[in-house]
C-alpha cells in the first residue's frame, strides 16, 4: 500500500548543496500511522563532499510540543485544519 507525503516545512541549510531540513506529514497506509517525519541533510567542512543524512519520526502531538516555534508547527496545524474542515467542531 502506499505511503502518503505532504510536505509541511523546508529550511535551506545550503540550498545550492540541497542540504537543510524537511518536514512532512506522512500516511502510512500499510501500518495505519499518520506522523511527521523531519529529515536532514548537512554538509560538514570536513565531510568530503558526503552529506550527513538522517530522518526521525514524531506521532502528531510529540510534534506540536517539540516543534513550537518552528516552521513546520503552524504548516502543520493549517493541514490539519484542512483535513477536518467539513467537520463540524466538538464541545468536549
Amino acid at each position: 500500500m502506499p505511503v502518503f507525503k505532504r510536505e509541511l516545512a523546508f529550511a535551506a541549510d545550503r540550498p545550492l548543496e540541497n542540504a537543510g531540513d524537511w518536514w512532512h506529514l506522512v500516511l502510512d497506509t500499510d501500518a495505519p500511522g499518520l506522523y511527521v517525519e523531519h529529515s536532514w541533510a548537512r554538509m560538514g567542512v570536513h565531510s568530503d563532499g558526503q552529506a550527513d543524512r538522517g530522518a526521525q519520526r514524531f506521532g502528531i502531538n510529540d510534534f506540536l510540543t517539540l516543534a513550537e516555534g518552528q516552521a513546520a508547527q503552524p504548516m502543520l496545524m493549517g493541514a490539519l485544519k484542512e483535513m477536518f474542515r467539513d467537520s463540524e467542531p466538538t464541545s468536549e
